[in-house]
Order: C-alpha cells, then sequence, then structure tokens
C-alpha cells in the first residue's frame, strides 16, 4: 500500500474554458482540412460506390472528458490490524480532450464494418489514497492526494452491424451491432500531501500528520489499467427533417477483462514492474447521443454526449514484494467511468 499522495495545485490554477476553446479550433481546423481534400473527386467516388451497391463513412471528431478509476482491495488476513477494504485509490482527471478518427463501410445498404480510435493526453486531476485499519471502524485511517499531471489514454473499437428496420420514408434505421474494444489508460502521480492521519494510523506508522507535504513534483505512483470488451449494442438513427436528425447508441459489454498494474516508486521494499498487479471479469456500457446536421452534401456536423462504464465486482490484487513471494488477495471493486461532450463531422460518399 502507498501512504503517499499530493494535492494538484497547477490543475486548478488554469482555465478551463481556454483550454477547451482553443481545442475546438485546433478541431475545426483538422476538420475543414480533412474534408477538403476528402471531397476532392468525391463526384466521381459516390459514382462508384452507388455502382457497387456500397457506401462509406468517414470521420473526425473530438470528445471533452473527465474520468475517475476508483478499485479496493481486502488484505486484512494478512494483518488483524487491516481493515475491509484495506486500501482505496481514485483517479479523477479532467480537461482530457479525446481525439478521434473513425471509418464504416456499409454493403447493400444492410450490412457494415466499422472502426474507430482514439488518443488523448490526460491534463490534469488528482490521487485520493485512502488506507484503513479496523481500530478505525471503517472509516480512513490515513488519506493523501497527489497531482495527476498526466499521462494518457488510447482505445481502439472494431463493430460488425445488421440493419434490422428501415423506418417509413426513408426515414432512418436500427441496427443491431456487435463488437470489440481495447482501451489502456495511464496516470502518473507525483508529490505527496498527507490531509488525514489517525491516532491509530500515526501509532501504526502508516501516515504522516495531517498538512505534511514531501515529495513534491517526485514522481511516486505510475497506473495502467487496460480493458479487453465484447460488445453487444443497438443504434438507430432518425431523420427529423433532410438535414436534421438524432441518433442514439447503447451498447452492453457482458465481457471486461480488466489487467490494472501499479508501480509504486517510492516503496524500496516493493519490485518496481510493477509493485502490484490487480485482474479480474466484470461488465460496462456505452452509451452516446448525438444530434447531426447536414451542412454540405455528404458533409454532416455532429454534437452529442458520450458516456463509459466498466466495473469488476469479483478479481485479484497481487503484490510483488522484494526478496519474498508475492501474495494474493481480493479485488473487492473496480471501477472506471469517462464522459463528457462529442462534437465532430462526417463525410459519406
Amino acid at each position: 500500500m502507498n501512504r503517499n499522495a499530493v494535492m494538484s495545485s497547477r490543475w486548478s490554477q488554469q482555465t478551463p474554458c481556454r483550454r477547451v476553446r482553443a481545442w475546438v479550433g485546433r478541431l475545426g481546423s483538422s476538420i475543414a482540412l480533412a474534408f477538403i481534400v476528402t471531397s476532392a473527386g468525391s463526384a466521381e467516388a459516390a459514382e462508384v460506390f452507388q455502382r457497387s451497391n456500397l457506401s462509406v463513412e468517414l470521420g473526425l471528431s473530438g470528445w471533452i472528458t473527465q474520468g475517475e478509476t476508483s478499485w479496493n482491495h481486502d488484505a486484512s488476513r494478512a494483518s488483524p490490524l487491516f481493515g475491509n477494504p484495506t486500501s482505496k485509490l481514485t483517479y479523477k482527471d479532467v480537461g482530457t480532450n479525446v481525439i478521434e478518427l473513425s471509418g464504416k463501410v456499409k454493403f447493400a445498404q444492410r450490412w457494415f464494418v466499422r472502426a474507430s480510435y482514439g488518443t488523448a493526453a490526460i491534463g490534469g486531476g488528482r490521487l485520493t489514497d485512502d488506507d484503513f485499519l479496523v481500530a478505525d471502524g471503517g472509516n480512513p485511517s490515513s488519506r493523501t492526494f497527489s497531482d495527476l499531471p498526466g499521462d494518457s489514454i488510447w482505445y481502439v473499437n472494431g463493430d460488425v452491424g445488421l440493419t434490422v428496420v428501415n423506418y417509413p420514408g426513408h426515414r432512418g434505421t436500427l441496427d443491431l451491432v456487435v463488437g470489440y474494444q481495447y482501451r489502456r489508460e495511464k496516470h502518473e502521480a507525483t508529490g505527496v500531501t498527507s490531509v488525514g492521519c489517525t491516532p491509530a494510523g500515526g501509532g501504526a506508522g502508516i501516515c504522516n500528520p495531517a498538512g505534511t507535504v514531501t515529495n513534491v513534483g517526485q514522481l511516486v505512483i505510475t497506473n495502467t489499467q487496460t480493458w479487453s470488451s465484447l460488445k453487444l449494442a443497438v443504434e438507430t438513427e432518425y431523420r427529423i427533417t433532410r438535414r436534421l436528425s438524432v441518433e442514439g447508441k447503447a451498447a452492453f459489454l457482458p465481457f471486461a477483462s480488466l489487467n490494472n498494474k501499479d508501480i509504486h516508486h517510492l516503496r524500496t521494499d516493493l519490485q518496481q514492474n510493477p509493485s502490484f498487479e490487480m485482474t479480474g471479469t466484470g461488465i460496462g456500457a456505452n452509451l452516446e447521443g448525438a444530434v447531426s446536421y447536414r451542412v454540405l452534401k455528404g458533409l454532416f456536423l455532429k454534437v452529442g454526449y458520450r458516456y463509459w462504464w466498466n466495473r469488476v465486482s469479483d478479481g485479484t490484487w497481487k503484490n510483488f514484494p522484494v526478496g519474498a513471494p508475492s501474495e494474493t488477495f481480493n479485488l473487492n471493486e473496480f471501477e472506471n467511468v469517462r464522459q463528457g461532450l462529442t462534437i465532430g463531422a462526417t463525410y459519406v460518399f
């Protein structure tokens, strides 16, 4: 267990609105350039695809997100002093602006394949680290904060879909989709600030008095989580007018496999690659809604909201001490949420 943590100050002093406006401006320039290039020769391309009964859709979008990851484990059988949970860590990042590229090919107006790739640098946030002793009756015996100046997120989606309903008047479709999602998130925590230390925690030597600040700017934890998930989804699009339409996507993740690794850089009693590892399987959901407006023939602008959720309710937590065998304990819970506004454009030909 890591007893170090740091409260972020730099991020709270920045101006999120300026960051978002600058990012949207860069995204808009990228969209304009991409679709100017794409539109060259689009009439000839459209004729070819119509003859072959294919349609192709290319997309460039942004996802202005905020994410939170929380997990806790039970190592109480290792010592009568330890509570259940024994330790709980919560990573909360803000201002993570994802750029996403996507492509979709539809065959005979019925079957389609689709892929997307998204990536971003994590803009900042805070790690809260709580440790629990039996003596404090379920309340944290130690609480620390740490700064999250980075690091990154990226993901890949691959889907196969089938249109099962065409709405009257060619106003839209209802699709069934199966797919796969791989996602990797990495956080780096720096610095140490103690914000809570009970008499029991201080007596056991697991924390410093509240207000103690150490290791400022020093890397204390690197956390990397990866998810591999299967998806079953229902998607729909309905055209309100010739230009305006709404769409919704709801995906259930019946199988989500987690691998999470921690490196605790200040712990000399632990190995460094990794110090702890968590594994398990769980479930999840991907939800998204959007409004689309056709600004030119084949060119659509979209604004929406996206919510991703994954949860493992039963897994394992394993430590890797120096000069001693590893021990495995119960991972009580591991949960990840990422959500936020989406904005982008698609070109269909």
